[in-house]
């Protein structure tokens, strides 16, 4: 194992964007080995993001800061940022301890996807800060492709494998654990679509993802989503092979929809709709009907909403909602190419959760 204990001036610099999945992956076949009850299919975005960085230290143990927050290793040896950089030193062979600081360019744990961005910039830059590598070319000979990053990244939340991609992703669960893959359906030109996420709320979501996930399986609900899933997938990479927006739209509500009917009948059942949810679903529609809204919705694991629509028509979609909804807050968003790693010169909050978009 090689050993990079010593200190450096060189910090690392990782963004990572959030992504939003168009057709959800919702319970887990093994929670130990990360293996998604169903194939999903996502578009990673471009502001979201997380902005991590790196660097060893000569201190025996890691540290991690977020959001004015700092983690120790040597006192939170079990908390799951610890157990997930030794599991990326492990796999790259390397030794030695460093010094994180992460922050998100939006609100954190209330359905925005901020584990996705997360692990995918906690895992690319403790990669590049342990090998001393910032160019993906010169990461893959250390044996950090992009493909061993993505799946080191879903290990620590699932969705963040698909972080590591630009454009749309799809994660396929295979036949068994050890034969998952996560590959780019589409590139981030393929398609111009905006993604206008709605904040209702910014709390923190009451229920964890995780414990969620588990929850399905006692939903009567849950055997006939996954035997749908399969279809639906083909459906919506049609839709984007063909950019067709109607298409898309109509599938990625009715799995949104389904998702969360699982949710709530789930043992126990879990409701992550506020009443500002449902009221602006039911809004929407009602102004897509009238025909001068081109727009369809999709909702994660929490109360706040994104609406899918082409670049071209985000301006007046975001324009029309704070006119009737005063009290949200919007993120304008849109497909993006992914994550970026580069050489810092500098190790400090690079920026502050709340400020990215947010309007």
């Amino acid at each position: 194992m090689t050993d990079l204990t010593g200190p450096t001036s060189r910090s690392f610099r990782a963004v990572a964007p959030s992504n939003i999945a168009l057709v959800k992956y919702w319970g887990k076949r093994d929670e130990a080995t990360q293996w998604p009850a169903n194939d999903s299919l996502s578009m990673t975005l471009s502001e979201s993001q997380t902005i991590t960085t790196a660097r060893r230290t000569s201190d025996g143990f890691d540290s991690f800061s977020m959001s004015g927050h700092t983690l120790h290793s040597r006192e939170d040896a079990d908390h799951k940022i610890f157990h997930h950089l030794n599991r990326v030193r492990e796999s790259l062979n390397v030794s030695g301890r460093l010094e994180i600081i992460s922050e998100n360019t939006f609100p954190t744990g209330c359905g925005i996807a901020s584990s996705a961005s997360g692990f995918a910039a906690l895992t690319l830059a403790s990669a590049a800060a342990l090998t001393g590598e910032s160019a993906w070319d010169a990461l893959a000979t250390r044996g950090a492709t992009r493909t061993k990053l993505a799946d080191w990244a879903r290990m620590g939340s699932g969705s963040a494998g698909r972080s590591l991609l630009g454009g749309f992703s799809r994660w396929n669960t295979g036949e068994h654990a050890n034969a998952q893959t996560i590959r780019q359906e589409f590139t981030q030109d393929h398609w111009d679509l905006a993604d206008v996420i709605v904040v209702l709320s910014s709390q923190e979501k009451h229920t964890s993802s995780s414990e969620a996930h588990r929850a399905a399986w006692g939903s009567p609900l849950f055997a006939a989503r996954l035997a749908g899933v399969p279809e639906r997938i083909k459906i919506v990479t049609q839709a984007i092979r063909e950019r067709e927006l109607p298409l898309l739209g109509r599938e990625i509500e009715a799995d949104a929809m389904e998702m969360h009917a699982v949710a709530m009948t789930g043992s126990p059942a879990i409701n992550y709709f506020s009443e500002d949810t449902i009221r602006f679903t039911a809004w929407v529609r009602k102004q897509r009907g009238a025909g001068n809204f081109p727009a369809w919705f999709t909702i994660d694991a929490g109360p706040n909403v994104h609406l899918i629509c082409r670049q071209s028509d985000a301006s007046d979609i975001a324009t029309t909602i704070r006119k009737e909804w005063k009290n949200a807050k919007l993120i304008m968003d849109r497909v993006g190419s992914g994550p970026t790693i580069e050489i810092s010169t500098q190790f400090k909050s690079a920026c502050h959760e709340l400020t990215g978009g947010l309007s």
